[in-house]
C-alpha cells in the first residue's frame, strides 16, 4: 500500500473531498490546533469549502494569507519552527482545488512530509490512510 496506488473517484470534486476529509480526520485524532492563530481557522474553512459554504475564490484566498504568514516571517524555507510548519499544515488543507486534482497524491505526501516535521508518528496516519481510501492491488 503507498500513496500511489490510492484510488481516487473520477469526478474532482468528490476526489478533493475525499482528501479533505482524510485531512481533517487525521488533525482532529491527533489533536492539532490552530486556535492560537491570527487567521481563520483552517479546519472551519476547509469544512465550509467542502459543504459548498465557501466559494473557491475565498478558499484560494484563505490560502493566499497563509503563504503571505510564510513570507512575511521568511520562513517560505522554514521546516523546524513550529508555527511555520502548523502554517504548511494549514496549506495542505486549503490549497487543493479542481485545477491540482491530478495531484493529489503529491498533496497527500508532502501533508505527511509536514506531520513527520512537526515529531507526529507517522504509524496512525498511516493505518488510517490504509482503512480510508481504496487502493489497486
Amino acid at each position: 500500500m503507498n500513496i500511489d496506488s490510492i484510488i481516487w473517484p473520477t469526478n474532482g470534486r468528490t476526489a478533493i473531498n475525499l482528501y479533505l476529509n482524510f485531512l481533517i480526520k487525521v488533525i482532529e485524532i491527533l489533536g492539532l490546533d490552530f486556535s492560537s492563530s491570527d487567521h481563520s481557522n483552517p479546519l472551519a474553512i476547509t469544512k465550509s469549502y467542502i459543504s459548498g459554504n465557501l466559494s473557491e475564490e475565498k478558499y484560494r484566498a484563505t490560502a493566499n494569507v497563509w503563504w503571505g504568514y510564510l513570507d512575511d516571517n521568511n520562513a517560505t524555507r522554514d521546516l523546524k519552527n513550529k508555527d511555520a510548519l502548523m502554517v504548511r499544515l494549514s496549506i495542505c488543507l486549503l490549497s487543493v482545488t479542481l485545477d491540482e486534482v491530478d495531484e493529489l497524491g503529491e498533496h497527500l505526501s508532502w501533508f505527511f512530509e509536514v506531520l513527520e516535521q512537526l515529531g507526529i508518528n507517522l504509524n496512525k496516519p498511516i493505518a488510517m490512510m490504509s482503512e480510508y481510501f481504496k487502493f489497486n492491488s
